[in-house]
């Protein structure tokens, strides 16, 4: 009985210990698309190394166009998701340095800016900036806060 090959995951990575994405069979315009949202996406997980393979290109059909397309892209993308990219052994793809995500800023990381105001006006601020779907930051609470104080005073 002939031995059958089950369908490979192209999620799943061979050979290598980083994220992988597999660009074969992609139209050089859909391959941009799908690289650079991987990217921005394994960026913003934390990933420090990815690799994308694109293939040598032997089998295409006129110039290879995928190694191209993406070596622009990542290009384009060096200092904002890329911190350095180079060929992978074979030259079939790339192993991309990411930049580390920037931190999202903590809603109040600037103590210095709600220090003096009374912890129950400073909660009634956070309230009101909710209660109008804003997400409060330091800047943010002090101003409505100082609002607040002021309606009060009034």
């Amino acid at each position: 009985m002939a031995h059958r090959r089950r369908p490979r995951d192209p999620q799943t990575p061979r050979g290598t210990v980083y994220p992988l994405l597999d660009l074969h069979g992609h139209t050089g315009g859909e391959a941009r698309l799908r690289a650079e949202s991987w990217l921005r996406a394994r960026a913003a997980d934390g990933e420090r190394t990815v690799v994308i393979v694109t293939g040598r290109g032997n089998r295409s059909q006129g110039l290879p166009v995928l190694r191209g397309e993406i070596e622009d892209l990542l290009a384009g993308l060096a200092g904002e998701v890329v911190a350095r990219w180079e060929p992978t052994d074979g030259g079939g793809g790339f192993r991309v340095q990411l930049r580390p995500a920037p931190s999202a800023p903590s809603p109040l990381n600037d103590a210095a800016l709600l220090r003096g105001i009374p912890p129950d006006l400073l909660r009634r601020a956070e309230e009101a900036l909710h209660d109008l779907g804003i997400t409060p930051t330091a800047a943010l609470l002090r101003a409505e806060a100082r609002r607040i104080q002021s309606e009060d005073e009034g």
